[in-house]
């Protein structure tokens, strides 16, 4: 059995998150509850597995622990009461965690001074953290302001999570399909934020990396 490391933690991070995108895109094809529900409680436990062996920064590492904990125990909590406002709820624990991942994964990416396979493999999963906080971000706008984003078929927000998923990654990387498009003001300015981030996250990446291995040689 492969053991979770700090030499290996990022890539199992990136599976984790690959996997919570295929896991999004098969509650668009079976939409039962309790696909879904076992589908989400599957990418809770891949994600704690992903960050249960980061043993530096040990508060962050604990804080998101326990923040994963709770957005079980929110889960769980919706699929018993189905209390409305626990979706919300999900939904700002959600974004608090991909931002506290984002921040985590960050400082150990970035300009670290050494480069391998598992640091190459982090800024991926760097990335795909990025587009999935813009996600959660469009969910919660439409949820909140349906007719900001046309395009969308009316549901829960579970429903929509996937079609927002694929907007925020198209918006990210200046793709522009237009089939799903931002009409109100505020989701204007988000689409063009997350679009400046995405471009600029490139050019900081290839930077870091190239600084890092270049630091790394003169060293040696």
């Amino acid at each position: 059995m492969i053991k979770v490391n700090r030499h290996n933690h990022f890539i199992w991070l990136t599976v984790a998150l690959v996997g919570m995108l295929i896991a999004g895109a098969l509650t668009s094809e079976f939409p039962e509850r309790f696909t879904f529900s076992i589908l989400q409680y599957s990418n809770i436990a891949l994600l704690l597995l992903a960050l249960v062996d980061i043993r530096e920064d040990r508060p962050w590492r604990t804080g998101l622990l326990i923040l994963i904990g709770i957005m079980a125990l929110a889960s769980i909590a919706r699929d018993v009461t189905e209390y409305p406002y626990l979706e919300y709820v999900y939904l700002f624990l959600r974004l608090a965690f991909f931002v506290s991942a984002a921040w985590l994964v960050g400082r150990r990416v970035l300009l670290t001074g050494h480069v391998d396979i598992n640091i190459i493999t982090g800024s991926v999963a760097l990335y795909l953290i990025i587009g999935l906080i813009w996600a959660t971000i469009y969910t919660l706008l439409v949820q909140l302001s349906p007719e900001a984003i046309t395009g969308l078929e009316a549901g829960d927000w579970s429903d929509i999570l996937s079609a927002m998923t694929y907007f925020s990654f198209v918006t990210l990387t200046t793709l522009g399909y237009g089939d799903i498009s931002p009409v109100s003001p505020i989701a204007r300015v988000l689409v063009i934020l997350e679009a400046v981030t995405g471009m600029f996250y490139f050019a900081i990446v290839v930077a870091s990396l190239v600084g890092s291995a270049r630091s790394g040689k003169s060293t040696r």
